[in-house]
């Protein structure tokens, strides 16, 4: 089963399906209706979606639903979700919350959401004689949530289900709403609990981006890193070809963290390739929109760019354009190990950096046979320019800041072809890396990442990875980049 889900991830019961469906690992397919806008109100919308003219809708074949908890409840059975439980009793009580919350819970919080919230966003200010009337009613459905999640963690259990999502879900701006949570601890702990939650975490971005656009966005995000196992005499290996010696290798990216990552903007102007394995910069091109995918194009009218721009850059005397990865919609599902059309690749999502110490200077012995003695004599190093296609909204790419990742925490994935064997690094994980990415790069501008350096005093290999901003709204569209690889000499 694919949903087809028609929403508008900044109200509430739009929220709630989205973290609802994330929780419980639903396919989906997502239809952007702006609610502010009223496309809700879309006379094909109401005709073909919802004749209610409401958010969220969701469609399933011949049958339409047009109401939040519904469409988790659909949407639960179908996957087999021990978020709304087969118990009888279990689900009962689950089912008792989700009506409990449409009836009486909802309208209490949306009071305070309005007056606190939606008024500031419009001009207005809250009027006070409405939230002195609503407050006894909300503090006793407050103490009601309360009395209940003194006894158990969550709403009817230990284990999280939809009602926790539906009841959490008038409350995901409790604080900026002013909810009156003073005198009601054990309720104060759960939505802190709920708040954590990945499929939380995930949609909260879209709602505060809507509805507090006033406020100071946090300097770092938390997200999932794919490290990988060092298993020391075992090697960390991928083979891009069938072979029998591929069965049982150690693949990479098999140790998840979650790790704080900055925000890199308010430092751009400080980093530097040479100390922390990365830098930012202006880099506007010339070379045609809509054209990425033409190869040789791109080889003839953007190379010569980026050879210019290094030169400038870092001062190299002289820059090779050797290789370079095309990353849009149409490939953002391609396997990493998909041979065909190798320019055209997806994000990677492992940590890794793309040279090791031995396979920098043998990339220059391949591609400079003649040369390559007298140019390993001096100072050489892999560069890659990375380079967004339209604004990064989601996949962005973080940079592990060489000043935190010693050399010990690199280790070498074996890369096996039909005729050759590459290396690059994949690490371990350590608790000291400091993560950095640019939120929002725009396609006027490049990031430059060291993948090998020649001078042992400067930064030589810098971790990085694509990740799952959890403050990427729904709506953000797929990421598309180019990267290119280069080889600067000195």
């Amino acid at each position: 089963m694919v949903l087809e889900i028609y929403l508008d991830p900044c109200t509430i019961n739009s929220r709630k399906v989205l973290a609802g469906l994330d929780l419980m690992n639903v396919d989906y397919n997502y239809h952007y209706i702006n609610f502010f806008t009223g496309g809700q109100k879309d006379p094909e919308f109401v005709k073909n979606i919802n004749p209610s003219a409401t958010v969220p809708a969701a469609v399933d074949g011949n049958l339409h639903l047009t109401e939040s908890n519904a469409i988790l409840m659909y949407a639960a059975d179908n996957a087999g979700s021990s978020a709304y439980p087969k118990d009888l009793k279990t689900r009962a009580a689950v089912n008792r919350w989700l009506l409990w919350e449409a009836s009486v819970w909802f309208g209490t919080c949306y009071v305070y959401l309005v007056q606190n919230v939606v008024q500031e966003l419009m001009g207005g200010k809250p009027d006070q004689s409405t939230l002195d009337a609503e407050e006894p009613k909300f503090k006793n459905l407050a103490g009601i949530l309360d009395q209940q999640l003194g006894r158990t963690k969550y709403l009817v259990g230990n284990e999280v289900t939809i009602a926790d999502i539906a009841v959490a879900s008038p409350m995901h701006l409790w604080e900026a709403s002013k909810l009156p949570l003073e005198q009601f601890p054990n309720l104060k702990r759960w939505i802190s609990d709920i708040e954590i939650l990945p499929a939380w975490k995930k949609t909260q971005g879209a709602v505060e981006k809507a509805l507090l656009p006033n406020k100071k966005q946090s300097d770092q995000v938390r997200a999932t890193f794919n490290y990988t196992q060092d298993l020391g005499d075992k090697l960390t290996e991928i083979y891009f070809y069938e072979s029998p010696n591929a069965k049982n290798v150690h693949e990479p990216g098999d140790a998840a963290f979650e790790m704080p990552v900055h925000d890199g903007w308010s430092k751009a102007q400080e980093f530097s390739e040479d100390v922390h394995g990365f830098s930012i910069h202006d880099f506007a091109s010339a070379y045609p929109a809509g054209k990425w995918e033409d190869d040789e194009l791109v080889k003839e009218k953007f190379y010569p760019e980026v050879v210019e721009f290094l030169k400038k850059t870092v001062g190299a005397k002289r820059v090779l354009v050797f290789d370079h990865t095309i990353r849009t919609a149409r490939n953002a599902n391609k396997p990493l190990t998909d041979q065909k059309k190798t320019s055209q690749r997806a994000p990677v999502s492992l940590v890794h950096c793309d040279y090791t110490a031995e396979s920098g200077p043998n990339r220059v012995r391949q591609l400079l046979p003649d040369e390559a003695d007298d140019l390993l004599s001096r100072r050489v190093a892999f560069l890659n320019v990375w380079k967004p296609l339209n604004k990064v909204e989601e996949n962005p790419l973080a940079m592990c800041d060489v000043q935190s990742s010693p050399d010990e925490d690199f280790f070498k994935l074996y890369l096996r072809y039909p005729d050759r064997t590459g290396e690059n690094y994949v690490m371990r994980h350590n608790d000291a890396h400091k993560w950095y990415y640019f939120p929002d790069m725009e396609a006027d501008k490049a990031i430059l990442l060291k993948t090998f350096d020649s001078d042992e005093k400067r930064a030589r290999f810098v971790g990085h990875s694509a990740f799952k901003d959890p403050t990427s709204p729904p709506t953000a569209a797929t990421r598309e980049s180019v990267e290119i690889r280069t080889i600067a000499f000195f």
